[in-house]
């Protein structure tokens, strides 16, 4: 670890430590994406000797151990020369800001909110909080402390290196940061083994529903109508008249449809007929001559004939 000649010390908390020390046995690699990934294990750390009643802030980048890339091949690292560009390296202020020596000290600081991803455009359309590294390279996490616009301490721990990946090589270390990352889903190998396992879960449990509702068999709907009673027509396609809904559909048997009309025709009063009806259905009924005052007796109330449709040939009809 190396610093600037201060009292200031800083080392990583009691459980990251051991994490990073494990990792940096199996030759720790960290995955980088396009969204952002966290980094694992967490930057967090313990600092003593500031000043208990002085401000401070805290920065994090990541520097470059070296200028190689490296690619896996055959089960092992090669180098060659980096030919990335490189540019200004981006600084990550803490959250918590400008605090006091004595707020630092009493707590773990830790750099959780950092994401790194290895698009550039994300470091100004996501955030401060992402930054932006080449795959395929080593870098070192630095802490850098500020009293003011000043530096008072540099941090770096040699154990905290990694080389930048998009997925794992080594399947040990995918092991162990699997089984100690709160937030980790294994490799993209064991991802996809778990989407295509729950998805062959989901056709078969849509299947096996499927076919129950196959064998059981559909339940009767109980009847509440009468067989005794005809059924009713619809309302629409089934009427012989379907401009007519308002008569009654007892009008539309053949027999009391005729009785209903001889009816109709024998009545004094005019009576609604529905324009779109034939006429021959309802024969216009005799005009009265009209009545006036001084004539009362031009009053003439004709009697509802109750006989069957077709009188009998020795009914004789007499007009009161």
């Amino acid at each position: 670890m190396s610093s600037l000649p201060t009292d200031i010390s800083v080392s990583l908390s009691v459980n990251m430590d051991t994490l990073w020390k494990s990792c940096f046995e199996l030759n720790n690699e960290m995955i980088i994406t396009a969204d952002g990934r966290r980094v694992f294990p967490t930057l967090e750390y313990d600092i003593k000797g500031l000043d208990p009643l002085k401000y401070y802030s805290m920065y994090m980048h990541f520097d470059f151990i070296d200028d190689v890339k490296y690619r896996f091949i055959n089960g092992n690292w090669t180098k060659s020369p980096s030919t990335e560009e490189k540019g200004v390296l981006r600084r990550v202020v803490h959250h918590h800001g400008l605090q006091l020596g004595q707020n630092w000290m009493d707590r773990p600081l830790s750099f959780d909110q950092i994401r790194i991803t290895n698009r550039k455009s994300n470091e100004q359309t996501k955030g401060p909080s992402f930054v932006h590294l080449y795959t395929q390279h080593r870098y070192i996490p630095v802490l850098t402390i500020y009293e003011r616009d000043q530096v008072v301490h540099v941090s770096k721990i040699d154990y905290t290196g990694f080389i930048t990946v998009t997925s794992y090589h080594s399947a040990a270390l995918n092991e162990f940061k699997t089984n100690s990352n709160p937030y980790a889903t294994g490799s993209r190998q064991h991802r996809r083994q778990k989407r295509s396992l729950a998805s062959g879960e989901t056709e078969s449990s849509s299947s096996s529903s499927s076919k129950k509702m196959k064998k059981e068999p559909a339940s009767p709907t109980p009847s509440t109508s009468d067989s005794s009673v005809p059924p009713i027509p619809s309302p629409t396609g089934a009427f012989p008249f379907p401009f007519m809904p308002m008569f009654p559909t007892g009008l539309f048997q053949p027999d009391l449809f005729l009785q209903q009309v001889q009816l109709f025709s024998q009545m004094t009063q005019p009576m609604l007929i529905n324009p779109f009806l034939p006429l021959t259905l309802f024969p216009t009924p005799p005009i009265s001559p009209p009545i006036t005052p001084e004539s009362p007796s031009q009053i003439v109330t004709s009697q509802v004939n109750s006989e069957p449709a077709e009188p009998l040939k020795n009914d004789v009809t007499i007009d009161v």
